[in-house]
Parts: C-alpha cells; sequence; structure tokens
C-alpha cells in the first residue's frame, strides 16, 4: 500500500542556474519494520509506476512510503531502471536496512533475514554487476542470532560443527585449530554465519575444541556464555584434567558444567555387577567381609 506521494511535477534538470556542478542522481529506498521508504529521484511518472511495480513484487508484505520526485539527468532510462531491480532485489534479503544508487553507484547496507539471504546477498554483489553499474559500498550483516549457539559433537570418525559462526574468518580459524587439536576425524562444517557472539567468543571455542580434543568422544555445547561438555575419557586422571582445563582456559565472562565419564568407571561397574552375587554368597557362607575388598576363593 502505497501511504504517500510527492513531487509529481517534473524538475528539467538537476543542475542549476549559474552553471554550478549538477547534483548527484540519487535514489533509495530504506526498509524498516514495516515499511519501505522511497526518496530521490526518478525519471518519469511511468517511471515511478514501473519501480512501484518492482516494489510490490519483491516487498508485497510491506507499507511503501513513496516520496520520489520527477526529476530529469538520471543515467540512461534502461540502465538506470536495471540499477533499481538490483538494488531492490539486494534489499528483499535484509530485515533492516537500505539500498542507495548515487549516479552509477550503489550502497547497499543492513541486518540479512537468514544465513540464506546474506549469502545470496553477498555473492550477488561480489559478482558481475548489471551494465553500467558500480558498487561502491557494501555492508551486509548475518542476521542477530539470540542465544549464539555453537556445538562441536566428537565421534569415532567425525567431528561435526553446527550452530552459528560470525564471520568467514572465524570459521577458518576454527577449522585451523580442529586440524590442531584433532588428529583422525574427519570434519563437517554445518556452520551458519550470523552476529550476536558474545566478546571472546573464539577464545572460548578454542578452549572448549581444546577440551573436547582429550576425549575419546563426547560434545561440547556453547549457548550464549554458558558452555556444556560431556563425553567418555580413556580415565579418571583425563576426566578431571579436561575439567580443570576447560575452566582454566575459558574467558571470565563464560562458565562451563562438565558431565564426563572414564572408561575405568565403565569397566568397575560391569565387574561389579558379575561379582555381586559371589560376594553376596561369601558373606553368607563366612560371616564377614572387609569394606572394599574382594574375599579370595573360587566358585
Amino acid at each position: 500500500m502505497v501511504l504517500a506521494e510527492a513531487g509529481a511535477s517534473a524538475v528539467k534538470t538537476t543542475g542549476t542556474a549559474n552553471g554550478s556542478k549538477p547534483r548527484a542522481y540519487v535514489w533509495s529506498a530504506r526498509r524498516t519494520g514495516s515499511t519501505l521508504m522511497l526518496r530521490g529521484f526518478v525519471p518519469s511518472e511511468e517511471d515511478r509506476r514501473t519501480v512501484l511495480g518492482m516494489v510490490k513484487a519483491h516487498f508485497a508484505e510491506l507499507e511503501v512510503e513513496d516520496r520520489l520526485k520527477v526529476t530529469s539527468g538520471s543515467p540512461p532510462r534502461e540502465q538506470w531502471l536495471g540499477a533499481v531491480s538490483f538494488g531492490l532485489k539486494q534489499l528483499s534479503h535484509l530485515k533492516q536496512g537500505s539500498a542507495r544508487l548515487l549516479n552509477e553507484g550503489l550502497k547497499v547496507g543492513g541486518e540479512a533475514r537468514s544465513a540464506d539471504d546474506y549469502a545470496e546477498a553477498k555473492k550477488a554483489l561480489a559478482g558481475p554487476m548489471p551494465a553500467g553499474l558500480v558498487l561502491l559500498n557494501s555492508n551486509i550483516r548475518p542476521p542477530v542470532v539470540k542465544p549464539f549457539t555453537f556445538v562441536a559433537a566428537l565421534g569415532p570418525n567425525t567431528l561435526k560443527l553446527t550452530g552459528s559462526v560470525p564471520s568467514e574468518d572465524t570459521r577458518k580459524q576454527i577449522k585451523d585449530w580442529s586440524r590442531r587439536y584433532f588428529e583422525r576425524p574427519t570434519l563437517d562444517d554445518q556452520l551458519q554465519l550470523a552476529s550476536g557472539a558474545p566478546k571472546k567468543w573464539d577464545n572460548a571455542v578454542e578452549a572448549s575444541l581444546k577440551a573436547l580434543s582429550q576425549l575419546d568422544t563426547g560434545k561440547v555445547s556453547l549457548s550464549g556464555v554458558a558452555i556444556t561438555i560431556e563425553g567418555v575419557a580413556r580415565d579418571q586422571g583425563t576426566a578431571i584434567a579436561v575439567s580443570y582445563q576447560l575452566k582454566r582456559d575459558l574467558p571470565a565472562l563464560f562458565s562451563s558444567s562438565e558431565s564426563i565419564r572414564w572408561k575405568e568407571a565403565d569397566i568397575s561397574r560391569t565387574i561389579g555387577e558379575l561379582i555381586q552375587p559371589r560376594i553376596k554368597g561369601a558373606v553368607h557362607a563366612e560371616g564377614v567381609l572387609a569394606t572394599g575388598s574382594i574375599l579370595p576363593g573360587g566358585d
């Protein structure tokens, strides 16, 4: 729905009467909440209708505030309309933000609607531009995710990463840590780009991966500034060391909880279950059993 329309009368030129430097031919679209605001110039009423048709195709659910002014002096018409179409397409990937044309130059910025939208917009802006269009600036941020989560699951043959990562540089760093701390697993990277990571998040991730690498199998999960680690260690000493190391290495802002078993405990439980009937039988027969000991003897 178009809320407002202004500037129906054409301005003959974007220049000035005294021959000074002409104004830039500016057009912009800004998405805020449920409203799309159009500002700047449009070559003709016919082009205004064309632009509004593009807007409706990309933003059918939004209210449109149209304050475009019909003004001559645009780049070639087809080139200008192609640039507007491209700008609106990138804006459709944003939850909030803007696309702005300055003569033949485009500026785009804002928060992406999703990780997929972020990837699509970044790919389009890194590729070939429409004829005559130049990218002046791109500042698109990944979507904000709260709580910011990260999970590393260590199996017999695979280290699987899921959740969010704040940048491609950080993703590369996490892969480097994975190669450093884990020798055997194949890396399954399913991380998605997002904004909203706590301060010193990357330090917490490194400490968590280092701790996880000491386990035979397990999982470490970060949710905001809370970290949990669970799994199986090869012995009790390793389990205690992992817990200590994680608490020592985490940034002060983060807290951790552990649920780590060790193989000796599992074996002891199994043996206990097997010998318990024999112990009871021995107690019944002899009448005495020292605490913590197993009586000698056969069946």
